[in-house]
């Protein structure tokens, strides 16, 4: 029988596929897969046209998709899941910290990056995050974003959401339409959220509800059409939300 920390798991997923052509690692995931949810579908493509064949012939909620795919086929897959399948979570992965595939991953729709060089335990507690609405990111990888984010945020300074009308110097038409349909209070928690601060802490500073703020940040998703913290402020840097 499964254990008590498996049992807690065993919704993670119903049906997972694993897209890698190195098959010891593709072996390894499949494994750690199998250890979190035991009982469920864990199916493995070592190709692009693999993988397709096989989202169209079954139903998945979860994909692991390998960056050192030749041809930049892993960004390709990644982006066509993300446009095909609005409810499969996409997780991209490979052996290293590098910066350009983590940065293609990100912006072709991946909620998480994962890096093979970790130990089975940390690979599990990355993935279980998946569970509670978290993105499995490998620390390295989130630190060195968070630093990118910092760099790209010109503006660091916490005001308090106001409730009245403020005249605001007149600005010239903004080249794309996204930055339109995000209320001002949506850009301060989308300011807030790409300095690092949790759901609570824009909460309390703005002397709002944490769910008031929840809200806000699924509003924010739907608009930016992403599915994550990371996501969402990649999306806003993209579109200078953050100067």
């Amino acid at each position: 029988m499964p254990s008590a920390s498996q049992l807690s798991y065993v919704s993670i997923f119903h049906g997972a596929l694993i897209v890698e052509d190195d098959p010891a690692v593709a072996d390894r995931m499949r494994r750690i897969l199998g250890n979190l949810a035991p009982g469920r579908r864990v199916v493995v493509a070592s190709t692009r046209s693999e993988a397709c064949n096989l989202l169209a012939s079954l139903p998945y909620d979860l994909v692991l998709v390998g960056m050192r795919l030749p041809r930049s086929e892993g960004v390709s897959l990644i982006a066509h899941i993300r446009r095909t399948y609005l409810h499969i979570e996409t997780i991209a992965m490979s052996p290293s910290d590098d910066h350009e595939l983590v940065n293609a991953a990100i912006s072709a729709g991946a909620i998480g990056y994962l890096l093979t060089e970790a130990d089975d335990m940390e690979l599990s507690f990355l993935l279980r995050s998946i569970e509670r609405g978290g993105a499995p990111m490998d620390s390295r990888v989130a630190r060195r974003i968070l630093g990118l984010i910092a760099a790209s945020a010109k503006t660091r300074t916490i005001e308090p959401i106001r409730t009245e009308p403020r005249i605001e110097p007149r600005a010239e038409p903004a080249p794309r339409s996204v930055p339109a349909l995000l209320s001002p209070r949506e850009l301060k928690v989308l300011r807030l959220i790409a300095q690092g601060w949790s759901n609570r802490q824009i909460a309390e500073a703005v002397y709002l509800s944490v769910n008031t703020i929840e809200f806000h940040a699924k509003s924010i998703y739907r608009k930016l059409a992403v599915k994550s913290r990371t996501q969402a402020v990649h999306e806003a840097t993209q579109h200078g939300l953050l100067n």
